[in-house]
């Protein structure tokens, strides 16, 4: 069984290196066309145009396939999520042999160039999320549904309520900090800093607070106190999975729509190529 681990470790580095020998040698063989082309005074623009458009055809794709479970022949999510991130690597080799290692000139070029940089490197971002993310969540005491939060929230601040008006209705120790400083972590959202920068900070001070009060209070106030300091606990608990999760859903949105915006706006510069070329005379 402790064998296990290193087995899966290596299969899944030797599954790496062959992906990346077969994107190498690919755009290998794509580089050696080019040149064979350039040499031959024949404009390999149209060659690397349409890998790269095709390539942004396969990568939209990935998406649809996300959606369509039922369908095992179209091979399994694994399968289609290597593949989505290797052939996204490798737009960036084919994108430089498209422009010549350059920047464009054009206005409309220079638009198209920057979108792509944009998908490109939300792209980049969204395989560090999606790597380290999962990895920060499962170390949370629990898992909830991102759409459930709220609602989990709003049943922790019910709790809260019940144990201050059960054991504290009339203590004017912890009293006036529940409604000066845990009602309102329990009512409000932590704000668009929060989200971006997630910190457990400000539940330890609350934390801190309730138990500073412990010497003040009787050993059955004691354990009723420590139910509510656990009640922070576990709101900032739902508050970090909602930070992380709801990192993840507002990136591939944007990563998604602009990739549908990309591949748009690369077919109408594809098409507006071929007609000033007079291919479509």
């Amino acid at each position: 069984m402790n064998h296990l681990p290193k087995r899966t470790n290596a299969r899944i580095a030797g599954r790496r290196a062959v992906n990346a020998l077969l994107l190498a040698v690919c755009l290998f063989l794509l580089a050696v066309w080019v040149s064979r082309l350039e040499t031959s005074l024949v404009r390999s623009s149209f060659l690397t145009g349409y890998v790269l458009w095709l390539s942004l055809i396969f990568l939209t794709l990935f998406n649809l396939r996300k959606k369509l479970t039922m369908l095992p022949k179209l091979g399994s999510a694994a399968f289609w999520m290597q593949a989505h991130i290797y052939v996204g690597l490798g737009t960036f080799a084919v994108f430089g042999l498209h422009v010549g290692w350059r920047f464009p000139t054009g206005g409309f070029d220079r638009i198209l160039a920057a979108l792509y940089w944009f998908v490109a490197l939300s792209g980049i971002y969204g395989l560090y999320l999606t790597r380290t993310v999962p990895r920060r969540l499962t170390q949370i005491r629990v898992e909830p549904i991102f759409e459930a939060i709220p609602r989990l929230r709003y049943q922790l601040l019910q709790k809260a309520t019940a144990i201050m008006d059960e054991q504290f209705e009339n203590n004017e120790v912890l009293r006036p900090v529940y409604y000066r400083k845990l009602r309102p972590f329990f009512e409000n959202d932590r704000g668009p800093w929060y989200m971006l920068f997630p910190s457990a900070r400000k539940s330890r001070a609350l934390v801190a607070e309730i138990q500073k009060q412990h010497r003040y209070l009787s050993p059955a106030d004691r354990r009723a106190s420590s139910a509510l300091a656990q009640l922070v606990r576990e709101c900032d608990d739902l508050d970090y999975h909602r930070a992380m999760q709801g990192r993840l859903k507002v990136w591939l949105i944007v990563h998604v729509s602009c990739t549908y915006s990309l591949l748009i706006v690369a077919t109408w510069h594809g098409v507006m190529a071929h007609a000033f070329s007079g291919v479509l005379r």
